[in-house]
């Protein structure tokens, strides 16, 4: 009995362990099952954004630059002859306007009469004598015909050609004479070169001057000029050299103090490049500036506006819509984050104007209006509270 209950005993023991390892492999093999077994897949999360739709259009840019108004001509007055100021123009006043011709002023100097009636004197002396001389050589001549000779005189010095000749010399020598001191004398008057603005008198009553004083500082009034500079990315945006000169290209010259305008013109383009900025410029002018209402004033600072080329082919933008990588970020046709590096053609306060790649010059895109630069490509993205961009054909 002993020995049954020993073998009963082991039996059990042997069927519980069996078990167990049944159990256990079991487990492990059904575990094993569970991970094995792939998990359904989550659904895709769309990004909310914010976008702009867009289409392509013609744009015209507007290329704005500041400059100083200059006159046509600045001059410096100085005297051609010596002399004391023994009268000036009423007019002669810093802030006056004087017309071509007026007499500011009027200098003394005695030996410039003197130099004229000597010069006078002089020439109808050898006017005199080149009368003579004529009547001379006729009285030569018929003498030498009286005498029978036939032919001309081995010397002209029987005729008297070169006496002629020297006393028509004189008379000529006399009248340049004459004329220079009249000239000289001429230049004792004060007179302004062209219609001018007088900026600044150097002169009073009892000065005396020397020839090169300085009498005043003249401004012409018909016509104020403008030089502005301008990058090549400005050239690139204007028409061509010969449309801006001859087509009296739109440009409207406004103050930076006030809302003053003036309608100005291209009056000329430099055709060179300045070594130092790189830069080309071009001259605007305004015709009578002191007659305009307001007048334009010399010296002013003014804001010019010109209106360039039109442009082809852009997409007109938010300024957010450039990111900090120069990038457009935009939804493709499968809804998904896609993006393309670009240079702005034009930009103004409120939008940026770019170059459609040419595969999307025909498609409607949607356009984020404010990238971000965690944006991966290829990211599923859905729209919000989407907008439209202006109408075709807009002026930046």
């Amino acid at each position: 009995m002993k020995y049954l209950s020993q073998w009963v005993t082991l039996l059990l023991a042997g069927i519980a362990i069996a078990g167990v390892y049944f159990y256990v492999t079991h487990a492990v093999e059904a575990q094993k099952n569970r991970i094995q077994t792939p998990r359904p897949k989550a659904p895709e999360q769309a990004v909310e954004l914010s976008t702009t739709t867009t289409t392509t259009g013609r744009y015209t840019a507007t290329i704005t630059a500041s400059g100083l108004v200059k006159p046509r001509y600045s001059l410096t007055m100085t005297s051609q002859v010596s002399g004391e100021v023994i009268r000036l123009s009423e007019q002669f006043e810093p802030g006056q306007v004087v017309k071509k011709g007026h007499i500011l002023g009027q200098l003394q100097n005695r030996e410039l009469n003197s130099s004229v009636a000597s010069a006078k004197n002089t020439l109808a002396a050898a006017e005199l004598a080149l009368k003579e001389e004529i009547r001379q050589g006729e009285q030569a001549r018929a003498e030498w015909e009286a005498a029978g000779f036939t032919d001309e005189p081995d010397s002209d010095l029987v005729l008297r050609a070169p006496q002629l000749a020297a006393a028509k010399t004189e008379v000529e020598a006399a009248k340049a004479a004459l004329t220079n001191a009249q000239s000289k004398l001429e230049h004792s008057k004060l007179i302004a070169p062209f219609d001018a603005l007088i900026v600044a008198r150097n002169i009073s009553p009892g000065s005396y001057l020397s020839a090169g004083s300085d009498i005043a500082t003249l401004y012409s009034t018909d016509r104020a000029d403008i030089q502005l500079d301008l990058s090549n990315s400005d050239w690139l945006k204007l028409p061509d050299s010969r449309t801006l000169l001859e087509k009296s290209w739109p440009v409207l010259i406004s103050s930076i103090d006030a809302n003053d305008t003036w309608q100005g013109k291209v009056l000329s383009i430099h055709q060179h490049i300045n070594e130092t900025t790189r830069m080309r410029s071009l001259t605007i002018s305004l015709n009578n500036p002191l007659g305009q209402t307001p007048a334009l004033i010399p010296g002013a600072f003014v804001n010019v506006s010109i209106q360039g080329k039109p442009l082809d082919n852009l997409w007109r933008l938010p300024n957010t819509a450039l990111s900090q990588k120069s990038e457009i970020w935009y939804l493709d046709e499968n809804s998904r984050l896609a993006a393309f590096e670009t240079t702005p053609r034009l930009v103004d306060s409120q939008y940026v104007y770019i170059q459609v790649p040419e595969a999307m010059r025909e498609k409607t895109v949607q356009v984020v209006v404010q990238p971000y630069n965690s944006y991966v490509k290829g990211t599923l993205a859905k729209t919000l509270n989407a907008s439209t961009t202006p109408s075709k054909g807009a002026k930046p």
